[in-house]
């Protein structure tokens, strides 16, 4: 593959984790997002069982309108794309614990692998909850 061939792929890469994210975080707009993913889409969140239909179906759950109240973005969101792999690092905003009434911004993470121009594989940095659907 040429370098502006490979350069393309990797900017579509990006546009595809970010266009997944905006849609997937909303339980409005989630359905969505199915076909940007595989048949076989593998969830290393330890909240989240594997495939698709997994990570839609939460995003109709109560849980997953408290993770959207989680993801309180405060602002762009930054992305590395090498190989099949794309990396999201996003700045999401949080009550400050020692300075009530304030809030402090942490970066948190999502990375991608992708398949045939869809999501195949997803990690982040999430920790299991009391709500887990791997149990």
């Amino acid at each position: 593959m040429d370098e502006v061939a490979e350069r393309d792929r990797l900017e579509n890469n990006k546009k595809l984790a970010q266009r997944f994210m905006d849609l997937v975080v909303n339980p409005e707009t989630a359905a969505q997002a199915r076909n940007m993913m595989t048949d076989e889409y593998v969830q290393h969140n330890p909240n989240l069982p594997d495939g698709p239909d997994a990570i839609l179906n939460f995003a109709a759950m109560d849980e997953g309108k408290e993770a959207k109240a989680f993801m309180k973005i405060a602002g762009p969101a930054k992305f590395i794309a090498e190989g099949d792999h794309v990396i999201m690092i996003q700045p999401l905003s949080r009550p400050d614990p020692l300075h009530p009434g304030e809030e402090y911004t942490l970066w948190w993470f999502d990375m991608w692998r992708i398949e045939n121009g869809k999501l195949a594989e997803h990690w982040d940095a999430d920790e299991k909850r009391m709500w887990s659907l791997r149990g």
